[in-house]
């Protein structure tokens, strides 16, 4: 079986398709020794963790952005030429006039639910979101199955268009051991030397700066909990800065300045020593489709806090504490709660490995495998 499989999210900065991407794919040869991939790409930059198993990759250049309009228009026709079974978009774009079955991974729908959650510009919600939720729709229409990345997002899929119930298949993401692979508190805290004193207890946010992100309220919440104890500090690393003026001028005022450290995106090394000396991992999202950085900070043995919405109960399980995501004092009570109770701490590291076993990057492409041969057999 040779699948067309647009790798476009790996030629930019880190995000959650793109490592969802990765280690798709690393999965799927692994799993499948007779699977060929024709992976469309961007850029020429090599691809390293793909080396041992470049000799079933072929490479198609298509240059313009995964989540535009020309992958809908172009790449049909620029694939017409290739030889392949099936097409499989990991993410809600997909080509049209393909000619094979297509296949596409949901990770949410929050163009659908709320537009907000995706950015406070009245103009991209305008312009972006009708592009969006209408590539999603035909997306949805069009293809043979849809994989989502969580049960939360086909119960949603369903809610929303419930004659699509039969061709949604349920493929959770899982975590990546070789990028968060152990290291010693020594080295973890040269890692970050440049970044916090040795020592200094620090809660971890990860994410980019989109509403759903919900970051006023993680720093809202932080300051609220540890305002009258300055050896702590906040590490918030926000990728894909958005205009939020509100965001923004909370970050300058001078309390929070002197307590949380904002970085970009940051290599691998760097975001390991983060999750393995963080003494707690916060993620207060209003909406998710999934939720990496929830199992990353358990691999990790950070413990965890995030939100009663969307997925997050679904992926942390009994390995986090929960609050409001619109409620800052929530979010500072549970932080309180963990800064103060090692015996808790401790349960929940434990809970945390626990919930690991239920989610692996192999059994994600087990599952898109079996998805794959539905489809292919049905030809």
């Amino acid at each position: 079986m040779r699948v067309a499989f647009d790798a476009r999210y790996l030629d930019g900065q880190g995000s959650g398709v793109g490592t969802y991407t990765l280690n798709l794919i690393r999965s799927l040869l692994r799993e499948d020794p007779g699977l060929e991939l024709l992976l469309i790409r961007r850029g020429r930059r090599p691809l390293p963790a793909l080396e041992p198993v470049r000799d079933r990759i072929a490479e198609l250049r298509f240059p313009f952005p995964a989540n535009s309009p020309p992958t809908r228009l172009l790449l049909g026709p620029r694939l017409a030429r290739e030889r392949f079974d099936l097409y499989h978009a990991p993410f809600a774009v997909a080509p049209r006039g393909v000619g094979r079955p297509v296949l596409v991974t949901v990770h949410d729908i929050m163009w659908i639910v709320n537009p907000r959650f995706n950015s406070r510009s009245l103009l991209t919600r305008l312009v972006a979101g009708t592009f969006y939720r209408a590539s999603l729709e035909t997306c949805l229409d069009e293809a043979a199955r849809v994989l989502t990345v969580s049960e939360a997002t086909r119960r949603a899929i369903v809610e929303h268009a419930p004659w699509h119930a039969a061709k949604l298949r349920v493929t959770p993401n899982g975590i990546d051991r070789e990028k968060l692979a152990p290291i010693s508190r020594e080295e973890a805290e040269r890692e970050l030397a440049a970044v916090l004193p040795p020592g200094t207890p620090f809660v971890l946010t990860i994410g980019d700066a989109s509403p759903h992100k919900n970051h006023r309220n993680a720093v809202r919440g932080f300051m609220r909990a540890f305002g009258s104890r300055p050896e702590w500090r906040m590490v918030l690393v926000r990728r894909f800065l958005r205009v939020d003026p509100e965001m923004r001028a909370l970050l300058q005022e001078p309390t929070v300045r002197a307590r949380v450290v904002t970085l970009p995106h940051i290599p691998d090394r760097l975001l390991n020593a983060l999750y393995r000396t963080a003494r707690i991992y916060l993620q207060p999202s209003y909406y998710e489709g999934f939720g990496i950085p929830i199992l990353e900070a358990m691999e990790a043995g950070a413990p965890v806090v995030t939100s009663t919405t969307s997925c997050l109960p679904e992926v942390a399980g009994d390995a986090a504490l929960y609050a409001d995501p619109a409620d800052p004092d929530a979010i500072a009570a549970a932080l309180r709660r963990l800064a103060d109770d090692a015996g808790l701490c401790d349960e929940l590291r434990a809970a945390g490995r626990r919930r690991l076993a239920s989610f692996s990057w192999e059994a994600c492409a087990q599952k898109t495998l079996a998805a794959y041969r539905e489809v292919v057999e049905r030809v």
